[in-house]
């Protein structure tokens, strides 16, 4: 018994007719009849009745035609979820990513998969940079977003990175005594200040900053971004961080670009260099890549 038969035969159960079905399955009669003698043969039981005015079910007909409504059912629904994997509208995908992409980066994108992908589950993975790698590399997340070290610096062979997004450091000032250091601070000025440091992956960009403006800071390290922002508004220091953090800062904090140019801050895509990406990791790396910024995935992730 296959799938076609049972196609076949509830159709002749529907049209109470073998030359009715053959008409809606595009068919002749013959070959329709021949298949339906083939069903009967292998059920071991005459599954209709003829007559001069067309067919009837027998009792085990009409038994094999519920079961048949029910089989190709849930076929059909199986097809259905299998076509929706396989193009990436459900599914699932893993993402890590470090602390403070969560405002700066990650909502866009998130707000733009959700909205094409709803149907895919998501699970979250947050942690500084070395933790966020380390899940991509342990297969517990499918991608990771994070503030890329600073150039020169790697984040290792087995991994591929797409940067999506740059953005350049500011001074982060309490907002009392601020103006004393001008529309455009020279981080100099500030070489005998506290640095608060977050130390979810931004360290070494600030430290990079201050020893381009001539002096090693003296660090103060908490974990967030959030914290540094809070706290150098509570007067406890200074620090450097992406621009984006000013959609974190409260009234007590502001932000200033810098006098000198410094390395800018890239955020970045990881993914495992050897695993082909699921349709739905495919369609958020093309969404993260839908950006100004150089595509080095390769063609299959181009920009649209």
């Amino acid at each position: 018994m296959d799938l076609r038969q049972l196609r076949y035969f509830l159709a002749v159960a529907e049209e109470r007719s073998v030359t009715r079905a053959a008409v809606r399955l595009h068919l002749t009669q013959p070959p329709l009849s021949a298949q339906i003698a083939r069903l009967e043969h292998e059920v071991g039981v005459p599954l209709l009745v003829r007559h001069r005015r067309g067919v009837d079910l027998t009792e085990a007909g009409r038994l094999l035609a519920e079961h048949a409504r029910a089989v190709l059912a849930d076929v059909e629904t199986a097809l259905e979820a299998v076509r929706r994997t396989g193009r990436g509208h459900s599914g699932r995908l893993a993402l890590a990513f470090v602390p403070a992409t969560a405002w700066a980066v990650l909502p866009a994108l998130l707000r733009r998969f959700t909205t094409e992908r709803p149907a895919v589950t998501l699970r979250f993975l947050e942690g500084g940079s070395d933790a966020v790698a380390e899940h991509v590399r342990a297969r517990r997340a499918d991608l990771g977003l994070l503030h890329l070290p600073p150039a020169g610096a790697s984040v290792g062979p087995d991994l591929d990175v797409a940067v999506v997004r740059r953005e350049p450091l500011v001074a982060v000032l309490p907002r009392a005594g601020a103006d004393r250091f001008g529309e455009r601070v020279d981080l100099a000025a500030l070489a005998g200040e506290p640095f608060l440091v977050p130390s979810r992956g931004l360290s070494s960009h600030l430290l990079g900053a201050c020893r381009l403006s001539g002096f090693e800071p003296e660090q103060r390290e908490v974990e967030l971004v959030q914290t540094v922002a809070a706290l150098v508004g509570a007067g406890a220091g200074v620090s450097v961080l992406p621009a984006s953090v000013a959609a974190v800062c409260g009234p007590d904090t502001v932000t200033r670009p810098l006098a000198r140019p410094v390395p800018v801050v890239e955020t970045g895509l990881l993914r495992r260099r050897t695993d082909p990406p699921t349709p739905p990791v495919a369609h958020f790396l093309r969404l993260a890549l839908d950006t100004p910024e150089p595509d080095v995935l390769g063609p299959a992730f181009a920009r649209r």
